[in-house]
């Protein structure tokens, strides 16, 4: 695998950057990166900036691996480490050990948020590499403390500002080949839209998309911008279906009991399955795990019979037996100097949710064949570009907007901050097109 060859190489003597747009396989590579590391025992440290992040790439968040609690900044966060010496030592005693860090979605970590993670790196003598994986052309960092102190800068925002991602200085490689599209003008739409391009040529293809109202006779996904809009949707179309409704309830283990209940909370909320998951036959599904050979994240189906083993789900022209997937809430631990993933609490629970609609933020890693995006509510910069991206095709994507002036209101969702346009056209990347 050529892009593995690549990143493999840089990380022997840089740290590095893996970037570009929605579909191309920044996920996919990372994994199988990981899993190279895994069979060397070569010891990695694999954390996400956001719940579902840390989950889809099996890791910890950020927050939690380096044990940050509620502090936004460097200043908070010498005071409350006053009162947490023993989690500080084995922090720094596993980063002693790690020879790669991994930080997924990048482009929600705050400059704050970088600072705080160089300077658990710095007190631990971290000499292993890093690897900084997402898009900052899409979700920015929540920071509600943009211009608090920092040990190390001032009122930088992005990631890319702060004087801890100067200091590391990153090599750049962007992926340029979707993966998850064949749809090569569609593809090229896309990368516009990513960069806050809004030309002629692409108001008047999303305009096409606004007619393309045959993808409603698909059973498609609805993206909304809200849970509201979604969950009432979801409620909505089961209870039109004639057919006995049946609750199924994930089932839990909670192997170390001194987990603190909060942890426990978030972990669960940060999985994008439902704990007690209402269906019906003849449910519309979609699968949020991934199974080769069986079925892929966004994938969707029909409930054709439901037992509490297993399920009968139509996909396409087949059905196929479903059975819970296992989730399992990890942390990292070194024993014997050797770096160890405990478990913590597993979660089973069939990895389906009913697929009328599901919102933009929990589509993440999703690849959908039939979909609708409604935009009427996008409320956050970048959420357009993250909802069309989950797309397949053009051909099975919808967009629709309930208000006035299409135009205008593309202006304000297809809209790029300048300082992310700008750190992308000096980045010096190197491009694979693989």
């Amino acid at each position: 695998m050529k892009e593995l060859e690549i990143v493999k190489d840089i990380l022997k003597n840089d740290h590095l950057f893996l970037t570009g747009g929605g579909g191309v396989g920044k996920s996919y590579l990372t994994t199988k990166l990981i899993d190279d590391y895994k069979l060397q025992n070569r010891h990695v440290v694999i954390l996400g900036s956001t719940g579902i992040s840390a989950v889809n790439i099996g890791g910890q968040t950020i927050h939690s691996f380096f044990a940050f609690g509620i502090c936004q900044n460097t200043e908070e966060l010498l005071r409350y480490d006053r009162y947490n010496k023993q989690r500080i030592k084995e922090i720094n005693a596993m980063l002693l050990s790690a020879e790669l860090l991994i930080v997924d979605e990048i482009s929600m970590v705050s400059a704050a948020l970088m600072e705080m993670i160089r300077y658990r790196l710095d007190n631990a003598s971290f000499k292993g590499s890093i690897l900084f994986v997402g898009d900052f052309f899409q979700l920015p960092p929540v920071d509600k403390n943009a211009n608090a102190f920092s040990l190390f800068g001032g009122d930088e925002v992005y990631a890319f500002e702060s004087s801890a991602w100067k200091n590391y200085n990153p090599k750049i490689v962007e992926l340029t080949n979707s993966k998850r599209t064949g749809d090569r003008k569609f593809f090229s739409i896309l990368n516009q839209i990513r960069k806050g391009e809004l030309d002629c040529r692409v108001v008047d293809f999303l305009e096409i998309l606004r007619k393309n109202d045959n993808v409603l006779k698909q059973n498609p996904t609805i993206l909304f911008g809200t849970n509201y809009e979604a969950d009432k949707t979801n409620k909505a179309r089961l209870a039109q279906i004639q057919d006995e409704l049946c609750i199924l309830n994930a089932q839990e283990t909670i192997h170390e009991k001194s987990l603190h209940t909060n942890r426990a909370e978030t972990w669960r909320k940060s999985l994008n399955i439902s704990l007690e998951l209402e269906l019906k036959r003849g449910a519309n599904v979609i699968f949020c795990a991934n199974k080769w050979g069986k079925y892929f994240n966004g994938e969707q189906g029909i409930i054709k019979d439901i037992n509490e083993n297993f399920l009968i789900v139509e996909k396409s022209d087949r059905l196929i037996r479903v059975e819970p997937h296992e989730f399992v809430l990890y942390e990292n631990i070194l024993e014997d100097l050797q770096m160890k993933s405990k478990p913590l609490l597993t979660l089973k629970q069939f990895p389906l949710k009913l697929s009328y609609a599901i919102t933009i933020h929990k589509s993440q890693g999703m690849s959908i064949e039939n979909l609708v995006c409604d935009i009427s509510n996008i409320f956050e910069r970048s959420q357009f570009y993250v909802a069309i991206s989950r797309a397949m095709s053009a051909k099975g994507l919808y967009i629709r907007y309930n208000g006035d002036d299409f135009e205008t209101y593309l202006k304000k969702c297809v809209y790029v901050d300048d300082r992310v346009k700008e750190f992308y056209k000096n980045a010096k990347a190197v491009f694979i097109d693989g």
